[in-house]
């Protein structure tokens, strides 16, 4: 038979499986790492050469952190239910190169289990201490929240985004500018795609008003004065599950109708359309449907308008005022890129707007719609999916 052939039979079909269908290498049971050689190509083509030891040192300190995380998140503070772990010395000692040929012997023994979980932290921390916009994050920042600040003002006790006429009174105004570096690897570890590229609320801004009302029309509000430049908005993040727009339009045009006819006033039509049923009405389930496909661990309680809006940032070229000093290099190549050098570069930045009611916010941060809720959800299901068999359920006596 053709050696191609006997290799295919023999191979490992769960990783051809992450190369082309949506499979995660989190959830791979084992490598095929075949000796230390194997190992070393394998490295370099993840992106590190343990040759140079700049770059081993990188390794040493992914294991080490990974390693940390495992005991401190996973470990430390095991449900009664599971007997207690403890990290193996021998994975303790070994370098990455062990780690992989271990993670490629047999799946049932206890080390090859270990190896893979600390393999799985450490791709997860790798993309974490690889993202570039995190060099810049001071720069992004100011720019996607800037705007925003310039829209927020107080008069007296009151909180207000705009002002006259088309002032929104605000209950709070929060935002947020970064994410710790455990939450970001605890969030990676139970996503499917498992880069940090895919972490959208590193930045974000959540606007707390009076009432649903008030809600929608800082929705409105966030458009007209450009703050959100809607083209931009990721379709695939964003969720309403505060205000059921169709009735509500629907009742707003009914209403209208009356109010244009003069058959309510001013006052009436906000009352009535403030007080509107449509606000309280029960969500669709295509709507529940679409929330809970996109993060499993939010509550069914949890309600808000939300969305991922990507904003094209610019981040100055530090070595471009130089350039006029600066020598061009011999080879075609290295001349060309250095006389293409720009005084700035630009590329797009997620972050995360979140708009709800005082009532509901009150709601999403008691019970199970809670944050602390939420966060505990996130570690038992990510403490699952790396540890794995290796969590052993305490015979009952």
């Amino acid at each position: 038979m053709d050696r191609r052939f006997k290799n295919l039979y023999s191979d490992h079909w769960g990783i051809l499986e992450v190369m082309v269908t949506d499979h995660s290498p989190i959830d791979l049971k084992r490598l095929a790492i075949r000796d230390r050689d194997d190992a070393y190509h394998f490295i370099v083509s993840y992106g590190y050469d343990i040759n140079i030891p700049e770059e081993a040192e990188e390794v040493y300190k992914l294991k080490s952190e990974a390693l940390q995380f495992i005991q401190t998140y996973f470990l430390s503070d095991l449900a009664d239910a599971f007997e207690p772990l403890t990290v193996p010395y021998s994975i303790e000692r070994a370098d990455v190169s062990d780690l992989l040929l271990l993670a490629s012997s047999n799946p049932r023994a206890s080390l090859q289990k270990w190896a893979c979980a600390v393999l799985r932290v450490m791709h997860t921390l790798a993309h974490v201490a690889s993202d570039l916009s995190a060099h810049y994050f001071a720069d992004i920042q100011e720019q996607v929240l800037g705007p925003y600040y310039h829209h927020i003002h107080k008069e007296g006790d009151q909180l207000f985004l705009g002002t006259g006429e088309q002032a929104i009174p605000l209950v709070e105004f929060n935002a947020k500018a970064g994410k710790k570096r455990d939450s970001a690897i605890m969030k990676l570890l139970h996503k499917r795609e498992n880069v940090a590229a895919d972490i959208f609320d590193r930045i974000g801004v959540r606007f707390v008003t009076h009432d649903r009302m008030d809600a929608l029309l800082v929705l409105r509000y966030l458009r007209e004065h450009h703050l959100v430049p809607f083209p931009n908005v990721k379709p695939s993040r964003s969720v309403n599950t505060l205000i059921h727009i169709d009735k509500f339009r629907k009742t707003f045009r009914e209403l209208f109708h009356r109010y244009r006819n003069r058959e309510l006033n001013d006052t009436e039509f906000e009352h009535i359309l403030r007080h509107s049923a449509q606000f309280r009405d029960v969500l669709s389930p295509r709507q529940v449907h679409r929330m809970f496909n996109r993060n499993p661990f939010t509550s069914k309680t949890y309600r808000s308008m939300q969305f991922t809006v990507r904003q094209l940032v610019r981040i100055t070229n530090p070595l471009y005022p130089f350039k006029k000093d600066m020598l061009a290099p011999e080879d075609d190549v290295s001349r060309a890129r250095f006389e293409a050098a720009r005084p700035y570069y630009r590329f797009f930045f997620p972050y995360e707007v979140q708009i709800v009611d005082v009532e509901t916010h009150n709601n999403n941060r008691s019970g199970t719609s809670s944050h602390d809720v939420y966060k505990q959800r996130q570690r038992i299901a990510a403490r699952e999916r790396v540890l794995g068999s290796l969590l052993k359920p305490l015979s009952s006596s």
